[in-house]
């Protein structure tokens, strides 16, 4: 039985994504499909559209045979640690074979080179990336300019691969699966038609899910309908009205205005990622607006991005401490596998883990005393994230407890 893992945050699923899953079987030959998917908020800092179950059944009756649920510690922080938490948990479930994903390039081998060159961290490229950092901009974009400057004369690792932004985030996944010495195999396949973040639909089938998010906030979930594969619309629309979605910022911006009006700068700065002045820089701007989206405009500089500035709200709306962040596994790895969903392949794909995996598997939540300190934080995201809700969910802070694992049949 050949597993193949993708990494995933389905916000929402849309036709590229079906395309992914689909070319990921075909190109690594897998008998399942293995996601592991950010649950309630996202890697650029974000509350996803709908709760990580609803995405999961998504998933499910879209090709994925089994869906991990990526911890909140990983999916809220830089491409580093998101690829590095999204690979560890395909690695410690002991049962994956490939890793598919999407780039610009669609080709392995030179982002493999790349990769190497990243590992390896030769002094020239890091002093290229602080000659770019002194610029003031982000580390992401330091890193792909100084990749640029130091494989100059070498055609195929031009800016064509280079800086490109699945690209970019694929060499993450490369070189974890390396710092991990993980036995998973690369597999890589050309992203189509819309770009990773662009706004605009061009496409008539195919958009980023930045812009059918943007399209379903400003003109209604109609709009995305061609986008979406029709499982997919119809759980959105399920979701949107029971009142459980469209999630977006401003239905945090009560608490997290308070929490801001409330702290002090040196205290917002216990938070992860709120560094560099930012903590003052927040301050300042929650008493000068009125929304999260003018907040985040009003505090955006070229040192402080706009996911930078997203990623820190994040971690203060949680309450993701530094000192919560050092008290996870010391070597980064997660301590626990949560099941979101399967069909009757992905549960063959359990039973193969069972023998295999390398911390626990969780179908079931344990009792709180037994809980680490990563579950901790997930489980605290769950309850957090259900204050968003425009119409109220009766017991919604507990459904990590109550709901079960999405079962499909094939």
């Amino acid at each position: 039985m050949h597993v193949t893992g993708v990494i995933v945050e389905y916000n929402p699923m849309h036709n590229g994504h079906l395309y992914h899953v689909e070319q990921s079987r075909l190109q690594t030959g897998a008998d399942a499909i293995v996601a592991v998917m950010s649950g309630h908020f996202l890697q650029r800092g974000e509350p996803a559209i709908v709760n990580k179950w609803a995405r999961a059944r998504m998933a499910l009756q879209q090709g994925v045979d089994l869906v991990l649920e990526l911890p909140v510690a990983y999916s809220t922080q830089s491409a580093t640690l998101f690829a590095y938490g999204s690979v560890a948990v395909l690695d410690a479930l002991g049962a994956v074979d490939s890793l598919c994903f999407g780039s610009e390039s669609g080709e392995i081998e030179s982002l493999n080179r790349l990769c190497s060159i990243i590992v390896d961290e030769p002094p020239l490229l890091q002093s290229y990336i602080q000659s770019e950092l002194q610029k003031g901009v982000s580390y992401p974009r330091a890193t792909g300019a100084a990749l640029v400057r130091y494989a100059e004369g070498e055609p195929e690792l031009d800016e064509r691969v280079v800086g490109q932004p699945n690209n970019m985030l694929g060499l993450e996944y490369l070189a974890a699966l390396r710092r991990l010495d993980s036995s998973i195999q690369p597999a890589t396949i050309t992203r189509i038609a819309a770009g990773y973040n662009e706004e605009k639909i061009t496409h008539p089938k195919i958009a980023s899910a930045t812009a059918i998010r943007k399209a379903t906030l400003e003109r209604g979930i109609e709009t995305a309908e061609a986008l979406l594969p029709e499982l997919s619309y119809q759980i959105l629309r399920e979701e949107f009205a029971a009142g459980r979605g469209p999630m977006r910022w401003e239905n945090f911006r009560q608490p997290l205005f308070t929490l801001l009006h409330r702290a002090a700068p040196e205290s917002l700065a216990e938070f992860v990622g709120v560094d560099e002045g930012l903590e003052a820089r927040l301050i300042e701007a929650a008493r000068r607006v009125d929304t999260v989206q003018e907040l985040i405009a009003y505090a955006k500089t070229k040192r402080y991005t706009w996911t930078k500035i997203q990623r820190a709200l994040t971690s203060i709306l949680l309450g993701f401490t530094r000192e919560e962040q050092a008290a996870l596994p010391a070597d980064g790895r997660p301590d626990y596998i949560r099941v979101l969903g399967f069909n009757e392949r992905g549960r063959d794909v359990l039973r193969k883990a069972s023998a295999r995996a390398v911390v626990p598997i969780l179908t079931k939540m344990p009792r709180e005393q037994s809980q680490s300190p990563m579950l901790q934080l997930d489980l605290r995201a769950t309850r957090i994230y259900s204050q968003g809700y425009a119409h109220a969910q009766p017991g919604a802070a507990l459904w990590d407890y109550t709901t079960p694992v999405q079962r499909i049949q094939n």
